[in-house]
């Protein structure tokens, strides 16, 4: 099993929205799946729940679940 990974959110990324930034680093999660994650709370930013229009910050830490 994977365990839970955090990320921080690179300069590069600073201002993005949430549901672009997981289709550039992780395209393998498609828009439902986000969805369903965003709604039961399994991803976090700085430890609050997210939401899919969030706008990123740099620096901030992401707890992304196991893919």
């Amino acid at each position: 099993m994977t365990a839970w990974r955090t990320v921080a959110v690179a300069a590069a990324d600073d201002g993005a929205r949430l549901d672009r930034w997981f289709a550039r680093h992780f395209p393998a999660v498609g828009r439902t799946q986000l969805f369903r994650l965003l709604r039961t709370g399994q991803i976090r930013v700085d430890g609050g729940r997210a939401r899919i229009d969030t706008r990123l910050a740099a620096g901030q830490a992401m707890r992304v679940p196991p893919q």
